[in-house]
């Protein structure tokens, strides 16, 4: 289990958000991620407001990997304290999509991304290009915290010390498939 706590902000000035992370970052890497979401059929998780379960197949160039994700302490504006997360290895994808078709889990949509990793001291950055959606950047905690609000504060200070303002207003508490689903309506 991996225990995340992270921050995610819309961006308009990709290009200089990027080079002041290169400036004080390394890349880990460049991928593109296809997200493929799926709902069990007695249960649609979009439909529960907030939505606190993820079932998706991530297709990266390197693996694919099925995942659940549940987001603990879920209040009703819809932050959350942190999230578990639970995956495996696809080797077979098709075999594994004509399986969850069996069982009637239903994919409800895919979210298609360009994703860049850094690592700046204890904070992840993924920098996206999101199809449909626009440009973000997640800073996410890693490493020794106290508790996830030190973690969550040291996200804030980060985002802060790259120029990015009004965290706690422009924080996007949804995640790329909900809003997709919400650009849908």
């Amino acid at each position: 289990m991996n225990i995340e706590v992270e921050i995610k902000v819309k961006i308009d000035n990709f290009e200089e958000i990027k080079k002041k992370v290169s400036s004080i970052g390394n890349l880990i890497k460049d991928t593109r991620q296809i997200d493929e979401y799926y709902v069990p059929f007695h249960k649609n998780f979009f439909e529960i407001e907030p939505t606190t379960e993820f079932l998706r197949i991530r297709t990266n160039k390197d693996k694919i990997v099925f995942e659940y994700i549940r987001c603990i302490n879920m209040k009703d504006d819809g932050k959350y304290d942190y999230a578990e997360e639970y995956e495996t290895e696809i080797k077979n994808v098709e075999e594994f999509r004509k399986t969850l078709d069996f069982l009637g889990f239903k994919k409800i949509v895919v979210v298609d991304k360009k994703r860049e990793y850094w690592m700046c001291n204890n904070i992840e950055v993924a920098l996206d290009r999101v199809v449909d959606l626009g440009e973000y950047i997640e800073a996410e905690a890693k490493g020794d915290f106290k508790d996830s609000e030190e973690a969550r504060n040291a996200c804030i200070k980060f985002l802060e010390d790259l120029g990015v303002e009004d965290i706690e207003d422009k924080c996007i508490h949804l995640g790329y498939p909900q809003m997709l689903l919400e650009n849908k309506k």
